[in-house]
């Protein structure tokens, strides 16, 4: 693995470290492994079933594969809620394809390097964008990309709570209006019978 890429021991509860993990690419899964005391007593071969991790940094072909141990469960404890649960670990952000100005070419370049999300495309190392051309202007926008998506985030928000506000609004006076239409035809029903000669 290249010097360049991070360090895969470093403390998971120190700050940095935590920041630094949320560009990696975490992926734990099953696979079998030869039980060579098993297989030699049963004179056939025995396989047992493990967990696995495979770390990978974006940008950089290199990746770290080792035993899911209960310390890589802490240190990414939702891609581990999510392996036990059977759900997908796809790293969460802002897919590149939402950076209009990105070719598809230039996102299959990233894509083939285990970078997906705007997010990864920031964090990357220098040492590690520099192999794509122009990669100083492109860091940069995407960079220019998340600040302006934090600055219209409080407006967003505003917007879904109206929007929430005005369906809520909407389904109340559905009620209302269902409640009404329903005391309508009950007066109505009981005007009719007190017309309605018994005989």
């Amino acid at each position: 693995m290249s010097t360049d890429t991070l360090d895969f021991a470093m403390n998971f509860e120190d700050n940095q470290q935590s920041e630094a993990d949320k560009k990696l690419l975490v992926i734990f899964y099953k696979d079998v492994v030869k039980n060579e005391f098993k297989s030699t007593e049963a004179g056939r071969p025995i396989f047992d079933e493990i967990d696995l991790i495979k770390i990978i940094t974006p940008g950089s072909r290199d990746s770290f594969v080792g035993d899911a141990n209960e310390i890589y469960q802490q240190r990414f404890p939702q891609q581990w809620a999510r392996y036990k649960a059977g759900r997908s670990q796809e790293m969460s952000g802002t897919p590149l394809n939402q950076l209009p100005w990105l070719g598809v070419g230039q996102i299959a370049e990233f894509n083939a390097v285990g970078c997906h999300t705007v997010e990864q495309l920031v964090g990357m190392s220098d040492a590690i964008s520099q192999k794509f051309m122009g990669h100083h202007a492109i860091k940069q926008r995407a960079a220019a990309y998340l600040e302006a998506s934090k600055a219209e985030a409080p407006l967003l928000k505003v917007q879904e709570e109206l929007r929430k506000r005005d369906e809520e609004i909407t389904e109340l006076r559905e009620m209302v209006n269902a409640m009404q239409a329903s005391r309508k035809q009950e007066q109505a029903e009981k005007a009719a019978a007190k017309v309605t000669p018994k005989g």
